[in-house]
């Protein structure tokens, strides 16, 4: 095929790329004396691509590579298109030359081009790391641009393709579109989510080792992105596994995943380079993870803290609650953010409502593990930290300490530290942690309304349980615990989810969208 002449005036001078829909050639334009890029996709019916693919021919959008000219010949259809010089999304993860923040910029440059393409009646259907090729934009950094409309389909006209037929890539394509039904805007966001997913965390979660296996997969609840990356804002990473929700009609609009990922840029590094797919494979075991630095110098500081309560300030007392109140959340904390999430337990406290405290830790938290450790530094909190500041801790649990128990190790230990030991306080610990996780698993409900009702039964069974605590206090306050599950499930279903429309009901299939 190289330095064939097509449609009389494209010369193809190498190929740059192939895959399941066709072959990609460098090629010049001798009438207009430039290059583009031609596409040859060989099918049965080639005039039927073509009549799909003249959907990209209407879009105008700096963000989607441009459509110049269809032909026919004999049995193969030509797209010919801009030629962009850059590098695609995978292409960019395996080179190591992919950063947090480039994921986020380019995911938003490309949720652009998807609404630009969905305000014209396009869907996408195809949208995976291949077909977002990375750009330099003098003077704007790099630039995202969504390629190959060749399988687009036009919304609200007749079909052109077969009843039934899926087009696509397995391993990036929506539970609806995979099961032949209509693919509408809500497709391409679970596309878009699973390509930004793989970049983040170096893997597809929804590709298993063969296609058949993946194809029977689809529709599976996918693990949540922070158990890959827990070091991303959490609200982009609740905002991308909504986004890939298994049910059209509760993922959120293009535009809020745009705000998410427009949002978490500034806090996103720009410095260290993705996972590699090839690490995450185990192929590549040179790649090693990023360090922590935030971490590393909170520990630092928290450590010259210590030292110097106890030296110079001469408070070994306050240095020794300090250390151990603060370094176990710094270690097991998913975020540095959420270090601080055991603080909340001690205002809680300091409010009659410290019993709420496992469902915030359920609702801040994405991983059973990290939600029972929030849940158990918490309790850990309200009963040392709480006494220290004069709160009386709950449950009668500790006394408040004597005067001057700051200025010696034994006696913090003794009043504050010794407590914790003590089997109802140990009593305690498990039921925070415990309730923390078991509200996890309420909260990840496909529906809003058993989410509810998991809820409810949650804080029934917690309020029975910490009345077994102590004196019993806790337990006496049912009222705060179900407000705060209550409230753990409207945060996780928030956006809308909880109207009845939106909840349990994928969409109908309606009459096919178009193709052009």
């Amino acid at each position: 095929m190289v330095d064939e002449l097509v449609m009389d005036r494209f010369r193809l001078l190498e190929r740059i790329g192939s895959g399941g829909m066709g072959t990609v050639y460098r090629a010049f334009d001798e009438r207009l004396q430039r290059h583009v890029a031609v596409k040859e996709v060989m099918v049965g019916d080639p005039e039927r691509v073509m009549r799909e693919a003249q959907a990209a021919a209407r879009l105008n959008h700096p963000g989607i590579v441009a459509l110049y000219e269809l032909g026919l010949e004999g049995h193969r259809a030509l797209l010919v298109s801009e030629l962009v010089a850059g590098s695609t999304l995978d292409e960019l993860a395996r080179e190591g030359d992919l950063c947090d923040r480039d994921v986020a910029e380019l995911g938003s440059d490309v949720c652009e081009a998807l609404e630009h393409a969905h305000s014209n009646g396009v869907v996408h259907r195809d949208v995976k790391p291949q077909n977002v090729i990375a750009r330099d934009d003098a003077g704007a950094g790099r630039r995202g641009k969504l390629m190959d409309f060749g399988i687009a389909s036009l919304a609200g006209a007749p079909t052109l393709t077969a009843t039934g037929e899926v087009v696509g890539t397995l391993a990036y394509m929506s539970p609806e579109q995979a099961e032949g039904e209509v693919a509408g805007v809500e497709s391409d966001t679970y596309s878009l989510a699973l390509t930004l997913y793989e970049c983040w965390a170096g893997e597809n979660p929804a590709r298993r080792a063969t296609p058949a296996q993946t194809a029977r997969a689809l529709g599976d609840p996918l693990p949540p992105l922070a158990a890959q990356r827990p070091d991303l804002p959490a609200p982009l990473a609740a905002t991308i596994d909504r986004c890939l929700d298994p049910e059209p009609a509760r993922r959120p609009p293009l535009a809020a995943l745009r705000s998410s990922l427009e949002a978490a840029i500034p806090k996103l590094d720009d410095r260290y380079a993705v996972p590699s797919p090839l690490a995450a494979a185990g192929r590549d075991p040179g790649s090693g993870w990023r360090p922590d630095a935030s971490r590393l110098a909170a520990t630092t500081a928290l450590a010259a803290v210590s030292i110097g309560l106890a030296g110079p300030l001469g408070r070994p007392g306050l240095a020794l609650l300090v250390a151990i109140m603060i370094a176990p959340a710094l270690l097991l904390a998913t975020s540095l953010a959420r270090a601080a999430l055991p603080a909340l337990a001690v205002a809680l406290g300091a409010i009659s409502a410290g019993a709420a405290f496992p469902a915030a830790a359920a609702a801040l938290e994405r991983t059973s593990l990290s939600r029972f450790a929030a849940g158990a530094l918490g309790w850990c909190w309200l009963v040392s930290v709480s006494a220290a500041l004069g709160i009386a801790p709950p449950a009668g649990l500790a006394e408040p300490p004597r005067a001057g128990w700051e200025l010696g190790a034994g006696s913090a230990s003794d009043a504050l530290l010794a407590p914790l030991v003590e089997p109802t306080a140990l009593l305690g610990l498990l039921v925070f942690g415990t309730a923390a996780a078991l509200l996890g698993l309420v909260l990840a409900a496909r529906y809003a309304a058993i989410a509810l009702l998991g809820a409810v039964l949650w804080a029934a069974g917690v309020s029975a349980v910490l009345s077994l605590v102590g004196d019993g206090g806790l337990g006496g306050t049912p009222l705060v615990i179900a407000a705060s599950a209550l409230a753990a499930v409207a945060v996780e279903f928030r956006a809308g989810s909880l109207s009845p429309r939106a909840v349990g009901a994928r969409r109908a299939p309606a009459s096919p969208p178009a193709t052009a």
